[in-house]
């Protein structure tokens, strides 16, 4: 990026804000980080810090670009909390970003049904087939696309299982799958998916960046991810042997039963560590289409999974990795 820009990104504490943060300090721009608590070190090492509730009505704020990546993401989340983080905190940070000419989305590819195999950006879909947390973060989109954008540009980025260091959400997830040397697992997972690195969703936000400052104005939606699907086998696999250091034997446990259990809790409210919407996520082939960031922008996700796998194991091994299967919210800012 040859410009350098103010930013203000949302959800720096947090996995993806964080990457944001020290993506765009380190080319030199000048990068405001907003987060619910106090800033870790490093952060203030790299970036201004701004403190703030998005759960209420924030201070205005002046920048050239917002990105807003705070968001709670959960599937067991209540609809309650959802609705308060996801859609009326985006309300008040665009309230509070009015005089921002660029505003930038992470949304969710879980504004996605699971009806179709393949997603492309303008594909209908009905809320009621969404997860809870789907319907939050597409509530969320609409309100923003029905704002005014006649002098203002937004971009809605829309990733999938975004992975890489510094992972708090889908890493846990798969590692609590493993008991020992075996990894117990949701049928055979056998099925394509589309994974998002984190570097890929950096580099894409920079890429809209460079283009929409120079073409201003309008809404645009994309898919991001990285160039091709994996196969969820091969890749959770993969992951977890980098991560636990040795192979993981699969033992596969039959649908069926798990739906049953999923759909018993979820109608009791009870707590559970898999949901209806999470079984359908990886026993379905679901991969998102994104020819349209390519052919608007240009951009080209330069990593993948198979070259990044060594990295995401270090990190993981660095913090522990039978802390991160804790999801802990203390591991450190890195």
């Amino acid at each position: 990026m040859t410009s350098h820009f103010g930013l203000f990104t949302t959800g720096a504490t947090g996995f993806v804000g964080a990457a944001l943060v020290r993506h765009f300090a380190a080319t030199g721009n000048r990068v405001t980080g907003s987060g619910r608590g106090t800033a870790p070190p490093a952060l203030l090492s790299v970036a201004g810090y701004h403190q703030a509730d998005i759960s209420r009505p924030m201070a205005p704020v002046q920048a050239d670009v917002v990105i807003h990546a705070a968001a709670v993401v959960s599937d067991t989340a209540s609809e309650a909390a959802l609705q308060t983080a996801n859609v009326a905190g985006l309300r008040h940070v665009f309230d509070a970003t009015r005089e921002c000419p660029l505003f930038i989305y992470i949304s969710s590819s879980s504004v996605y049904d699971t009806k179709h195999p393949e997603h492309i950006e303008d594909e209908p879909v009905a809320l009621p087939l969404l997860s809870a947390y789907g319907r939050s973060k597409r509530m969320a989109e609409d309100w923003l696309i029905r704002q005014d954008w006649s002098k203002r540009t937004l971009v809605i980025l829309r990733p999938r299982a975004v992975y890489g260091p510094g992972d708090r959400v889908l890493l846990p997830r798969l590692l609590r799958l493993v008991r020992g040397k075996r990894g117990f697992i949701p049928g055979d997972m056998r099925v394509q998916s589309s994974l998002t690195h984190v570097g890929n969703l950096c580099a894409a936000v920079e890429y809209v960046i460079r283009h929409f400052t120079q073409q201003p104005g309008g809404v645009h939606i994309f898919n991001v991810s990285d160039a091709t699907p994996y196969e969820m086998r091969a890749a959770v696999g993969g992951l977890l042997a980098a991560v636990c250091g040795r192979e993981i034997d699969f033992v596969e446990i039959p649908l069926a039963p798990l739906r049953t259990l999923a759909g018993i809790m979820e109608k009791m409210n009870l707590p559970a560590s898999f949901s209806s919407m999470s079984l359908a996520v990886v026993a379905q082939t679901n991969i998102l289409n994104v020819e349209k960031i390519t052919q608007t922008i240009g951009f080209q996700p330069p990593m993948n999974l198979w070259d990044e796998m060594e990295n995401v194991g270090a990190w993981a091994q660095r913090v522990g990795w039978r802390a991160l299967r804790s999801a802990d919210p203390m591991l450190p800012w890195m």
